[in-house]
């Protein structure tokens, strides 16, 4: 492992898909073709609070043509650049079309990787195999980015979520009109932690 998890660990400030993050860069040590440079961070709140990572090869890790960067980002998934002999050079940039969810299981981000650090292509199949723990890490996803928001976890005791007879809130948010700290001031005084918006 090249990085540890920014933040203390098992704090909400710390980085919720670090376990995804890990479990790609396993993968890809037990196949035998480490990254690297890994790299994990969060983008800030204009773009949601989500997480992305970097995964990259130089030209000394490759077919010797130039070098291969795999892009991750927790919404949109999966994306690879073709790089020249400077890293920075980027020759292609695109979506992996072969892993279809976001999450992809790391053992086929290894078998992706492994066919573009050996051939610089994508194989030839479909991958549909999610994660397994991709649904608790999403759910650690969610926490994080209400904390950050000044909320409590989404699974907090005392919340019966299933309860026809609690009472809601209801909030609409014009994204055109509405700007993004007016949404989260709103957000804050319908949960009660602020000034009324």
């Amino acid at each position: 492992m090249l990085l540890d998890p920014p933040g203390p660990r098992g704090k909400p400030q710390g980085m919720p898909h670090w376990p995804y993050v890990k479990a790609v860069d396993d993968a890809l040590t037990a196949r035998g073709i480490p990254p690297g440079t890994v790299r994990a961070s969060h983008h800030g709140p204009e773009r949601g609070l989500t997480t992305h990572m970097t995964l990259a090869w130089d030209v000394s890790r490759t077919g010797g043509r130039g070098g291969i960067r795999l892009d991750w980002e927790e919404r949109q998934g999966w994306y690879y650049a073709l790089t020249d002999l400077h890293p920075y050079d980027v020759l292609l940039y695109t979506v992996i079309t072969v892993l279809r969810t976001p999450m992809a299981a790391p053992e086929t981000v290894a078998d992706v990787a492994e066919e573009l650090i050996r051939h610089r292509r994508l194989p030839d199949k479909e991958f549909w195999a999610e994660w397994d723990g991709a649904r608790e890490v999403r759910a650690a996803a969610i926490d994080f980015r209400r904390a950050r928001l000044g909320l409590g976890p989404a699974g907090h005791p005392g919340r019966d979520r299933g309860s026809a007879t609690r009472e809601g809130v209801q909030l609409t948010i014009d994204t055109e009109a509405d700007t993004y700290e007016q949404a989260v001031a709103a957000l804050r005084a319908a949960y009660g932690r602020g000034p009324q918006a």
